[in-house]
């Protein structure tokens, strides 16, 4: 039966002679041609910038759910450190202060703002344990990396080798708005609001940890303020909740800008080794070995912190052609395999997952190849890119960058190209490295073919974020280990590009097609940071093997 909202009820068949005189339109089935479209390709900004800019617009920290109040935690100084034992009664005694309760991360204050809050949290006096990373920092981590490269094999006999081997640190997230998580947990039933780029798996996991059914758990997606795979996971949104059921109280949970760099998810660092083979003036084998960091836990789930405990040391896994070795180029024999050493270490898909250092790494070795063979890095790509779309990008880039103009000493431009996700990108770089410790990209040319780009400004501003990224993590942002924990705390010193660190001129040409869409908001960064890697190599002379270049 069909039920109304007011509680009127009617039998399927006592309907069906009204039914049957509703008649359709016929709808063709045809896509209505590229011509007729009034929305789907043309520049469009978004509804909701104004709301973005001036400040009005509404995130998590900005709800106000009845009772909820402002609640931080103190976490470990160390990865996966654990609470011993912890003084509260200063805390307690404080103005504003409504609980103290421990939770898998560390100790929780909920207080009547976070002002309160805080200051109660800096009254703990709190015995916590290393972390079992607590002897490890990063020339260990490096090394343990190094050795869990796999071997490229024998290269082809009567061939010349251009060889490579690559570092890339360790990498947060970073978004503008912190984690933040409002939680009403109640004995039969929770509400949580947060940021979130999975919920159906966050609601599954927060039932689990809170122990209702999930059919109790409603879960409410709220704007968030960056993401770049950080909001996969839902740290936050299980600890508030843990947190509100400890309490007995609706909360709201924000990590700091510390606690999400000491303690949130990152890239793994890791190690790559690349050999590309060439006789009678072209490349007749390409290798790519490399290893990662991948996070060791026990269990089912991590704890809210992130904070587990180490299940092995070194494993080396024989693989076929890695993600990014997906034959750009016609380059003989192309190979890869990969290993991890495994750490009990907060991990997350930072973006463009593995493309952002495997491509970048190839990019750095295609521009020593055309080196070693007396060829210009385009005209070494054009002559090499199997696909025409690819070569249309970077002839694109090339002709929009006045690609070879000269340059004084100490700047250069820099070149490369990436496929992926049905999509090709191709960037050039201009680069003002006159002081190598404090370069400067000047200009950034992208060109994209992404298919039907649905929205030609949304596709801008995308590679225009990924220009930033890639400088960013070329020349200046990293997380170091020490002795187990972050070292870095803040924006002062995990160095993201800011304004003064941007382009002087961005420019991005869009590729007219009528294909399919193809994906985007990953698809600028691998280019771009490789691009970035080779202006500065160009303007330096020199052969940047560690990144970021300044760490």
């Amino acid at each position: 039966m069909v039920v109304a909202p007011d509680g009127r009820t009617a039998t399927f068949g006592s309907l069906t002679a009204a039914a049957a005189r509703i008649h359709r339109p016929d709808v063709s089935s045809r896509p209505k041609p590229a011509s007729k479209h009034k929305v789907i390709g043309r520049p469009t900004g978004r509804i909701d910038a104004r709301d973005i800019v001036t400040g009005s617009a509404k995130y998590a920290g900005d709800l106000e759910v009845a009772g909820a109040k402002p609640t931080v935690v103190a976490r470990p100084p160390t990865l996966g450190g654990r609470l011993v034992s912890v003084d509260d009664r200063a805390a307690r005694a404080m103005p504003g202060v409504h609980a103290v309760v421990k939770v898998a991360g560390g100790v929780a204050v909920v207080a009547e703002s976070f002002h309160h809050a805080f200051k109660a949290r800096d009254a703990l006096r709190i015995t916590w344990r290393p972390g079992p990373l607590a002897s490890l920092s990063d020339a260990a981590i490096r090394s343990r990396l190094r050795a869990a490269v796999p071997s490229v094999g024998a290269p082809p006999r009567g061939s010349a080798q251009v060889e490579g081997e690559f570092e890339f640190a360790f990498v947060s997230h970073a978004p503008m708005e912190v984690l933040t998580a409002v939680a009403d947990v109640r004995a039969d039933r929770a509400e949580i609001w947060f940021s979130s780029q999975t919920p159906m798996d966050a609601r599954e996991s927060i039932a689990s940890a809170i122990g209702l059914p999930k059919s109790k758990v409603r879960v409410h997606v709220v704007r968030g303020g960056g993401s770049f795979g950080r909001r996969l996971n839902h740290d936050a949104a299980i600890e508030a909740a843990l947190i509100s059921k400890a309490a007995r109280r609706p909360v709201k949970l924000m990590w700091s800008r510390g606690d999400d760099i000491r303690h949130g998810r990152m890239r793994g660092a890791s190690h790559h080794r690349i050999r590309a083979s060439h006789a009678w003036g072209r490349v007749v084998a390409f290798s790519h070995a490399m290893a990662s960091v991948s996070e060791s836990y026990e269990g089912q789930g991590l704890a809210a912190q992130g904070g587990v405990a180490v299940r092995g040391g070194v494993t080396t896994v024989a693989a076929g052609p890695l993600p990014s070795d997906s034959g750009l180029y016609n380059f003989g024999r192309v190979s890869g395999s990969s290993g991890s050493v495994e750490l009990a270490m907060p991990l997350g898909a930072w973006r463009s997952v593995d493309s952002g250092t495997m491509r970048t790494a190839e990019e750095i070795v295609v521009d020593e190849v055309a080196a070693e063979l007396g060829k210009d890095p385009v005209a070494f790509r054009r002559g090499t890119l199997r696909n025409k779309a690819v070569k249309a990008v970077l002839d694109k880039v090339a002709a929009a960058g006045n690609w070879g103009r000269p340059l004084p000493s100490g700047q250069a431009q820099g070149v490369a190209v990436h496929e992926e996700y049905g999509s090709c990108v191709a960037c050039l770089v201009e680069i003002d490295a006159t002081d190598p410790k404090n370069p400067r990209v000047t200009k950034v040319v992208m060109a994209a073919d992404v298919g039907t780009a649905v929205n030609p400004r949304g596709l801008e501003a995308q590679l225009m974020g990924t220009a930033v990224d890639g400088i960013s993590t070329v020349l200046r942002a990293g997380l170091h280990i020490d002795r187990g924990a972050v070292r870095e705390g803040s924006f002062a010193d995990f160095r993201y590009a800011r304004q003064q660190h941007s382009p002087l001129r961005f420019e991005a040409h869009i590729m007219p097609s009528r294909r399919e869409p193809g994906g985007a908001g990953e698809l600028g960064v691998p280019a771009a940071a490789g691009a970035v890697a080779n202006a500065y190599a160009r303007a330096t002379r020199t052969r940047p093997r560690r990144f970021p270049i300044n760490f």
